[in-house]
C-alpha cells in the first residue's frame, strides 16, 4: 500500500517534465516548423532559461524567430528560407549557434535512437 503512494507522485512528476518539453516541440511541418524545432532543440541543449518561447515566421529572405530569456535578453534566430536552412541563434549580442537546422534535427533523432 505504501509503495503506491510513492509511485504515483514520481510518475506524475516525470510526466509533467515530459509535457513541458513536448509543449516546446510541435511535430511535423514545413520550413518554419523545421527551423522552430531546431531552435528549440538548441535552446534546450544549451540550457537557456526561456521566458517567451521563440515564435517563428517567414521573413525576407528566410525565417526569423524571436523570443526572450528569463533575464530579459532577446532570443533571435535567423535562417535561410531553403533547405538545409542555414541558422544563426543569438541571445542578446552573443551568438550561441551557427549551423543548419536539418543537421540539428538529424542529430537529435540519432541521439534518441
Amino acid at each position: 500500500m505504501n509503495r503506491r503512494w510513492i509511485a504515483v507522485p514520481l510518475i506524475a512528476l516525470s510526466l509533467s517534465a515530459c509535457s513541458q518539453v513536448a509543449a516546446l516541440t510541435p511535430v511535423g511541418g514545413g520550413p518554419v516548423t523545421t527551423v522552430r524545432n531546431a531552435v528549440y532543440d538548441i535552446l534546450v541543449t544549451e540550457q537557456v532559461d526561456i521566458l517567451v518561447a521563440p515564435q517563428c515566421a517567414t521573413s525576407e529572405p528566410g525565417i526569423t524567430c524571436t523570443g526572450s530569456t528569463l533575464d530579459g535578453q532577446v532570443i533571435l534566430a535567423e535562417a535561410e528560407g531553403t533547405a538545409p536552412y542555414a541558422l544563426t541563434i543569438t541571445i542578446g549580442s552573443e551568438v550561441i549557434f551557427t549551423g543548419n537546422a536539418e543537421d540539428v534535427l538529424t542529430d537529435a533523432v540519432q541521439e534518441a535512437s
